[in-house]
C-alpha cells in the first residue's frame, strides 16, 4: 500500500495554516485600524496648531526653518505645515464647490456645524492634511496676528458672532505614512513571530505527548507484521495513550493464547485426519474384499441354483403331463423361491461388480422405444397376474441415441418390477418415453402407496427399503434402486423421484442423446484411497 503525508506532517500542516489564519484574522483589525489612527493622529496634531494660533503663540505663514521652528512658549513645530487665513469675503463656495475650503464653508454654516474638518488630498505625488477651523468675529478680535485686520470696529453686541474666516492648516504625511509603515511592519514582525512560535509550541506538544508513544505503537505494530509476536508496546504516560498500550498487549497476549491453542488443535486434528484415513482404508479393504466374497459366493451360489431349477422346470413339465396337482403345487412353490433366490444372487454380483469397478460400458446406437416395448412384453405376465393394467406411451418422432442399451434395459427392467411389485391390484402401471433437444425422458408411473418426503432419497440407498423388518410384505434385498441410481450415472443420465404418499410414485430418467464421456465410478470410490 502506497504511504501518503504521515500524521506528524498533517498535523503541523494543518496546525500551522489555521494559526495562520487566526493570527491574519487577529492582525487585520490592527492592521485596518492604523490607518485610521494615524489620520486621526495628524488631524489632533494640525488641530493643536490650530489652537495654538487662536492663543497667539505661532504666526500664520509657513513653519521651517532649521527642522523645526520655535515659538511662543517654548511650543515646536515640525517641518512641511503651513497655516493660512482665510477670510469669509475671499470665499466662494458657489464657484469652487469642490474645492475643500468651499466644503468647509459649507458645512461651517451649516445647520449642525462641526467644530472643524479634516481631510487627506494628494498633489503631485504627495499627500497632504488638511485641517480647517472656524474663527469666529469676538476669537478674531482676541488675535494680535498683523496678517488678520481688526474688526473690533462695526461689530455691535446685537449681532450674532459670526463666522468671520477659516483657519487652514496644511501639513503633509511623511511623518504619518512612516508611523504607519511602522506600525505595519512591526504587526507583520509580531504575527510571523507568533506564528512561528505557536508551531513549535505546538510541533514540541506533539511530538511528546503524541507522536512519540504513536510511533512506539507503529514499531512495535511493525515487528508483530514481520512475524515477531513476542513484541509488546511498552508506554507509560498515564494517560489514554497508556490505556491504549495496556489493551494492545493485553490483545496480543490474548492472541498468542489463541495460536498456542489453534496449534494444539492443528496437532490433534492431523493426528485425527490420519487415523481416519488409516480408518476409511481398512474400510475401503473390508469393504473390498466383502464384494469380491459376495462375488465369488454369489456366482458359486447361481451354478448349483441354476441346476435346481432346471431339473425343477423338468420335473414340472413331467407332474403337469401326469396331471400331478399336489406336485404341480409343490414344484411352483420351489420355482418361484429359485427364480427369486437367483435374482437376488444377480443383484448382488451386479453390486459387487459397479464396487469394483469392472462394469463396463459399451455405447452403440440404441432404440429407446424397442427397449420400452421389450420390457412391455417381458413384465406383461407379472402385471396380468396382479390384474395390473401395464400401458405404454411412446413418442412416434423419438430418436435413435448413443448409449448402452443393457444399461438402460436393466434400469428400465428394476423400475418396472418395483413399479408392479407395489402397485396394488388392479392398478396402473405406466410407461412414458418422450425427448427433447438435449434428453430423453423414460418415465414409469403407477398407482401404488407412495412414498413419504423423508425417504425419497433414503430409497437410493444400498439395502434400504421403505418397509424395514422381517414383517415387511414386498421382498428383496434393497439393491434395485441402488442399481438403478449407479448405472444412471454411468450413462450419464439422472435418476429422480416425484411422489405424493397414498397417491403412487413417478420415476424419471433422463438420458443424454450422446454422453460425453463414458464414466466407470462405483460406489465405493468415495472411499478409495487411491481417488
Amino acid at each position: 500500500m502506497q504511504r501518503g503525508i504521515s500524521l506528524a506532517h498533517k498535523c503541523l500542516i494543518l496546525f500551522g495554516c489555521a494559526a495562520v489564519a487566526i493570527l491574519v484574522g487577529a492582525l487585520i483589525v490592527p492592521w485596518v485600524g492604523s490607518v485610521r489612527l494615524v489620520h486621526e493622529f495628524q488631524t489632533e496634531v494640525a488641530s493643536q496648531l490650530a489652537d495654538a494660533w487662536l492663543q497667539d503663540r505661532i504666526s500664520l505663514g509657513t513653519l521651517s526653518g532649521g527642522g523645526t521652528d520655535t515659538v511662543h512658549d517654548d511650543t515646536t513645530v515640525p517641518n512641511g505645515v503651513q497655516l493660512t487665513w482665510i477670510p469669509a469675503g475671499s470665499i466662494d463656495a458657489q464657484a469652487e464647490p469642490d474645492s475643500f475650503v468651499s466644503r468647509a464653508w459649507l458645512q461651517f454654516n451649516g445647520p449642525d456645524p462641526p467644530a472643524y474638518l479634516s481631510e487627506t488630498h494628494d498633489v503631485n505625488g504627495d499627500q497632504f492634511v488638511q485641517f480647517a477651523k472656524p474663527i469666529t468675529a469676538s476669537r478674531l478680535r482676541s488675535l494680535g496676528d498683523p496678517g488678520v485686520g481688526d474688526f473690533s470696529a462695526g461689530v455691535t453686541s446685537a449681532q450674532a458672532d459670526p463666522i468671520r474666516g477659516v483657519l487652514l492648516v496644511a501639513r503633509d504625511t511623511q511623518f504619518g505614512a512612516a508611523l504607519l509603515e511602522r506600525i505595519r511592519t512591526t504587526l507583520i514582525i509580531t504575527g510571523l513571530v507568533a506564528a512561528a512560535l505557536a508551531v513549535f509550541v505546538f510541533w514540541v506538544i506533539l511530538v511528546r505527548l503524541i507522536f512519540s508513544p504513536v510511533r512506539r505503537l507503529r514499531r512495535v505494530v511493525d515487528r508483530i507484521g514481520d512475524g515477531d509476536m513476542a513484541a509488546r508496546a511498552d508506554i507509560q504516560t498515564r494517560d489514554e495513550f497508556e490505556t491504549l498500550a495496556t489493551g494492545f498487549n493485553s490483545m496480543l497476549d490474548q492472541i498468542d493464547k489463541s495460536q498456542s491453542h489453534l496449534r494444539r488443535m492443528n496437532e490433534s486434528l492431523d493426528l485425527k485426519v490420519t487415523e481416519l484415513a488409516e480408518a476409511n482404508i481398512g474400510l475401503w479393504e473390508s469393504s473390498r474384499f466383502k464384494s469380491e466374497f459376495l462375488a465369488n459366493v454369489s456366482h458359486e451360489l447361481r451354478t448349483p441354483l441354476n441346476s435346481i431349477i432346471g431339473f425343477t422346470e423338468l420335473l414340472h413339465d413331467d407332474a403337469k403331463e401326469n396331471a400331478d396337482e399336489r406336485r404341480l403345487r409343490y414344484l411352483d412353490n420351489i420355482l418361484t423361491s429359485g427364480r427369486g433366490l437367483l435374482e437376488m444372487i444377480n443383484e448382488l454380483l451386479d453390486m459387487a461388480k459397479i464396487e469394483a469397478g469392472r462394469l463396463e460400458l459399451h455405447v452403440e446406437p440404441t432404440s429407446v422405444g424397442d427397449i420400452v416395448e421389450g420390457i412391455a412384453a417381458i413384465m406383461e405376465p407379472q402385471a396380468r397376474k396382479k390384474s395390473i393394467s401395464l400401458e405404454i406411451q411412446v413418442d412416434t418422432q423419438l430418436q435413435t441415441i448413443q448409449s448402452d442399451p443393457g444399461k438402460v434395459q436393466q434400469i428400465l427392467y428394476n423400475l418396472v418390477s418395483n413399479a408392479i411389485k407395489f402397485t396394488p391390484e388392479h392398478g396402473t402401471v405406466t410407461v412414458r418415453c418422450d425427448s427433447d433437444d438435449m434428453h430423453v425422458h423414460l418415465l414409469v408411473i403407477d398407482t401404488g402407496p407412495g412414498i413419504p418426503d423423508d425417504l425419497k432419497d433414503v430409497i437410493f440407498e444400498k439395502f434400504r427399503q421403505i418397509e424395514s423388518g422381517h414383517t415387511r410384505a414386498h421382498a428383496g434385498t434393497g439393491l434395485g434402486l441402488a442399481i438403478c441410481r449407479e448405472l444412471a450415472q454411468m450413462l450419464q443420465a439422472e435418476l429422480t423421484v416425484d411422489s405424493t404418499h397414498g397417491q403412487g410414485a413417478t420415476f424419471t430418467l433422463r438420458i443424454p442423446h450422446a454422453p460425453e464421456q463414458p464414466s466407470r465410478r462405483g460406489l465405493m470410490d468415495s472411499v478409495n484411497p487411491d481417488s
